[in-house]
């Protein structure tokens, strides 16, 4: 067909904005973006694109189901009452009943002998086809009552453009050729036998039992046009009187039909006008686009056929009755006039074609829509199992804060108990003192709760914007939930209050009177922390070893919940690395003189003596760590080697997406020719193209579950040649070597009712809810279903939120499909811009949109970046929690050691001596935690490291673990400065 007019230029003026509250963001596929909607009135539309009363949409209110009310039909056994129906299907059910031939494109030809049926659109659909005629059977219906033995009713017709009909060293030019089945041609036709008119034998000189040559073109890849030609023998010669030539065989062929002249045709084929002779015109000018040879059905099918059809007419032949009215047989027994055969053969729609076999369906939006708004990840879950840590690393601070309380009161608590009150006595007044705290506490949380939440909807809408895709995203808050938070609150709070209490009162009395509840260092002691300091051992290496076990399993099933084995395991380890700090700091001989006393073996013993607050200070630390570093793997960078094949741009520069299709090969002269691009300007540069079928984002950038993502359609050697992208998985028993080769059907050795497809692992298991190996439910565009079977996964790439399929597999589901709307573009990394420039401005008509495959990547790094910067907040809520419990650590410490320092001093030692001390003692907690962390993050994060195949940010991971350091000794060095301030010897003459 000719090119002309694909694109026309219209001005208008914008009247106004309207907003989402107005069917602003009307849309039908899911997806989070704003669409780039603009709206005109259907009237001027339709006559712009010359298409009067014609829609491709249409939109029936959502009232629920038919009519409440109940609904009966007669049928052969009485009444029968019918149940409501969904809308969607009440709304399928009239259109099947109501629709027209006209409705399908289908132009009814009356003739004295038959009715045609033909399309503007050359061939006729598969459904139609399946409709009208049996091809099974030849064409011929069975025999109905009243109708001669043998009688045939039924004829398809394909009429073909051939380039040139050749005898020996003579040939006549462009022709049409028609290949048709009884009675048409006569039955005993052979498929290497060809009827010619006595014009085409007279004019290449043939004869009966001559070999005749059939040149055509065959649509190849894009527009290009691939010459074939086939051999047949004249079995006869008929006048051009005969009946059998008829003009009507010839379809509407776009820019041949209406022409007066053979050089008015424009057909959008390379028709070299030189050879049409003066005898060529004078015949279409006497018998326009009668056929000028004939061959079987099934031998033109065989060279003809192609993906929109293989038919342009069906005919329905009558007879004349005694009476003189007309008779068909089969299906239209009863007609008795052409008006009244047209009508059964639209009966005959309404009876044996469905609207979806042709595209037309109708789907419930709204229910898709609810169904589709399900996450494609729970981040709530992720929220708190991050949660969980924090919480973990504010129960410690609380509970160290609280030790200190309950020391200071520890002569309290003693005289308490010497004057008669039980330990649970005090228990309960203490517990009720410090739950009237948690109660506040809670209040306070439960106020300031909505406006945290509501401060991180804030920052989802601005500097968190890319996580959500420019969504809207409005505040919504249950009472019931935050009531529930509120006293998980207070019953965990009152939990670590009791745990705190039980072992402050049971101290011996004289102890809590006299030194406190540090208790001096005895042989009884001493054994009791060696079976501690064992079991601790123990317990912490059994924790190691399953978090170890945990991480081995995540590897060798990468298929199970990663999600609960990541945090399993990550718990698993910091509670072993916790337990062998705490092990380690259970020294049992502390009583022992040592031969030799350093100044590490003197902070050794003494965060060893306050066991207790320096495993509490190193769990906040470790707890904070954990998160930072954990989440820091999976950061994901602009990737340096960006330029490889093996990276997640696939080696290529650009990414192209068109609003209309491209029909010529970008590749190819010929093709840049026909679009006016410079060749100089694309020198090295290529191109893959993508077939598209539009659909729901299941990329990153879409919060909702798709339903039915799009697909592209590819060449698989294209991308096979270029060995592009990294792939993450590939489904069990398939061979991993060139995993694009298993976009082919026999590689992947499939059922024939599954299409394999390949697409972006992140896509796959977050926005599909899938795995590698499974099936995914398509409609095609005949309204079938069709099982996509996921064969392997390509490791974060610019293919996320599509799946693909080989190219010959998506035009057997899309058969209508023109051209491509997609491209990955391998263009010289000096001339991107220029090669940009050229291509969009020659290719402006078809709204060609480029874009940087590094910035398209990016842009989905930036979500899921941008997730887990929302998760480092809490993970740096926890470092701040630990760095603050640091600095109360230190500074307890001092105050408690006063009088020891102040000794220390009066025998001769330097305060930098102790400053170096005390730096040192809890400089090894800070260290202690920080080690804890990130080992426990390591094992944990093995699994997914291995899974990605993509760069770790070991740079960026470095410097954050750097900055935690540096944090926890500022506070480390403020806190001990600060404490050395003070009097020290005054101290020592209060002692």
């Amino acid at each position: 067909a000719p090119e002309e007019r694909t694109s026309v230029g219209r001005r208008l003026r914008v009247r106004g904005f309207i907003g989402d509250d107005a069917f602003g963001r009307f849309g039908l596929v899911s997806q989070q973006g704003q669409p780039l909607n603009a709206f005109v009135q259907l009237a001027a539309w339709s006559v712009w694109l010359d298409t009067p009363n014609s829609a491709n949409v249409l939109l029936l209110r959502e009232g629920g189901t038919a009519p409440a009310s109940p609904v009966y039909t007669m049928t052969s056994t009485g009444m029968v009452r019918v149940l409501p129906q969904p809308l969607a299907e009440v709304a399928r059910l009239a259109l099947a009943q109501r629709w027209t031939l006209e409705d399908l494109q289908l132009q009814p030809v009356m003739a004295d002998s038959y009715v045609e049926l033909r399309s503007p659109r050359v061939f006729l659909e598969p459904a139609i086809v399946r409709a009208f005629y049996d091809q099974q059977d030849g064409g011929a219906l069975a025999p109905s009552h009243g109708t001669p033995a043998g009688q045939p009713t039924t004829a398809g017709v394909l009429t073909y453009f051939v380039n040139e009909i050749r005898c020996g060293d003579r040939f006549t030019p462009y022709s049409m050729v028609t290949a048709a089945n009884k009675p048409i041609v006569p039955e005993d036709l052979k498929d290497d036998e060809i009827i010619i008119s006595d014009w085409l034998a007279e004019d290449i000189a043939a004869k009966p039992g001559d070999n005749l040559t059939l040149k055509y073109y065959v649509m190849g890849r894009l527009r290009n046009l691939e010459e074939q030609s086939a051999n047949f023998r004249v079995r006869a010669i008929l006048p051009l009187s005969d009946p059998l030539f008829d003009r009507n065989l010839m379809p509407d062929f776009p820019g041949i039909a209406k022409a007066e002249n053979c050089r008015d045709w424009d057909t959008g084929l390379p028709i070299q006008m030189n050879r049409i002779r003066p005898k060529d015109e004078q015949y279409w000018r006497d018998y326009r686009g009668t056929p000028k040879a004939f061959l079987t059905l099934a031998a033109g099918q065989r060279i003809w056929s192609n993906r929109y059809g293989n038919l342009t007419a069906i005919r329905y032949y009558h007879y004349q009755d005694p009476q003189g009215g007309i008779l068909a047989t089969n299906q239209f027994a009863t007609a008795r006039s052409s008006s009244a055969l047209l009508m059964s053969i639209t009966g005959l729609v309404k009876q044996n074609v469905a609207p979806e076999e042709l595209g037309l369906r109708f789907e419930p939006v709204r229910a898709e829509s609810l169904s589709a708004s399900a996450p494609t990840q729970d981040f709530g879950q992720l929220f708190l199992g991050f949660s969980v840590f924090i919480i973990a690393a504010a129960l410690i601070l609380m509970s160290l804060l609280l030790q200190f309380g309950l020391e200071r009161r520890a002569a309290e608590t003693g005289t308490l108990l010497a004057v008669g009150f039980r330990p649970g006595q005090i228990r309960r007044i203490m517990i009720g003192e410090t739950g009237l705290i948690a109660l506040a506490g809670a209040a306070i949380g439960l106020v300031a709760g909505p406006f945290y939440a509501r401060a991180m909807l804030t920052g989802l809408t601005t500097i968190w914007q890319n996580a959500v895709g420019g969504t809207a995203v409005v505040y919504y808050a249950e009472t019931q939930t935050m009531l529930l938070g509120a006293a998980c609150a207070v019953v965990v709070c009152w939990g670590t209050f009791w745990l705190a209490l039980r072992r402050h009162t049971r101290q011996p009395v004289h102890v809590l009177m006299s030194r406190g509840p540090e208790l001096e260092w005895s042989e009884e002691t001493v054994a009791t922390t060696r079976n501690r300091r064992r079991l601790l051992m123990i317990t912490g290496t059994v924790c190691l070893l399953c978090a170890i076990a945990t991480s081995i399993i995540s590897l060798a099933w990468p298929d199970m919940a990663q999600a609960g084995l990541f945090f399993s395991g990550g718990a698993l380890a910091l509670a072993g690395f916790m337990a062998i700090l705490a092990a380690a700091l259970s020294h049992p001989d502390q009583t022992k003189p040592e031969t030799r006393l350093s100044l590490w073996m003197l902070g050794y013993r003494n965060l060893a003596r306050k066991r207790r607050r320096s495993m509490a200070v190193i769990g906040m630390l470790a707890c904070g760590c954990f998160i930072v570093a954990s989440i820091g793997v999976f950061r994901l960078e602009a990737v340096p080697e960006a330029g490889k094949r093996a990276s997640g741009t696939g080696g290529f520069a650009l990414v192209g997406e068109s609003t209309h299709p491209i029909l010529h090969d970008l590749d190819a002269e010929q093709g840049r020719q026909v679009y006016g691009l410079d060749s100089r300007a694309l020198a090295g540069v290529s191109v893959v193209p993508f077939r598209v079928k539009d659909g729901d984002e299941a990329s990153c950038l879409n919060l909702a579950r798709p339903t039915q993502p799009r697909l592209l359609g590819v060449q698989p050697d294209l991308l096979d040649k270029r060995q592009a992208f990294a792939f993450a998985k590939v489904a069990r028993g398939l061979p991993r070597e060139r995993p694009w080769t298993l976009l082919n059907r026999d590689v992947a050795g499939i059922a024939k009712d599954e299409v394999p497809a390949i697409g972006d692992l992140a896509s796959i298991t977050w926005a599909l809810g899938k795995k590698v190996g499974d099936t995914i439910d398509y409609t095609d565009e005949q309204g079938r279903t069709v099982k996509l079977r996921l064969v392997a996964g390509v490791a974060n790439s610019i293919l996320q939120g599509t799946l693909i399929v080989s190219e010959d597999e998506f035009l057997k589901l899309f058969p209508d499909t023109a051209g491509y709307r997609f491209f990955l573009i391998d263009a010289p990394a000096q001339r991107q811009t220029e090669v940009a420039a050229e291509l969009a401005r020659k290719l402006e008509d078809a709204g060609l949109e480029l874009t940087s495959a590094v910035e398209r990547l990016a842009a989905f790094n930036a979500v899921q970046n941008t997730y887990l910067g929302t998760f480092q907040a809490l993970g740096g809520l926890g470092i701040v929690l630990g760095s603050v419990g640091l600095g109360i650590v230190v500074l307890r410490n001092v105050f408690e050691r006063r009088a020891e320092l102040g000794l220390l001093m009066a025998v001769g030692w330097r305060k930098s001596v102790l400053y170096r001390i005390l730096m040192g003692e809890h400089a090894a907690l800070l260290i202690a935690g920080l080690c804890a962390g990130v080992f426990a993050a390591a094992l944990a994060v093995v699994p997914a490291a291995f899974a990605r195949h993509s760069h770790i940010p070991t740079g960026t991971l470095a410097l954050v673990l750097l900055a935690v350091a540096l944090n926890g000794l500022l506070w480390t060095c403020a806190a001990t400065a600060v404490s050395l301030r003070q009097n020290l010897r005054e101290a020592l003459r209060n002692e």
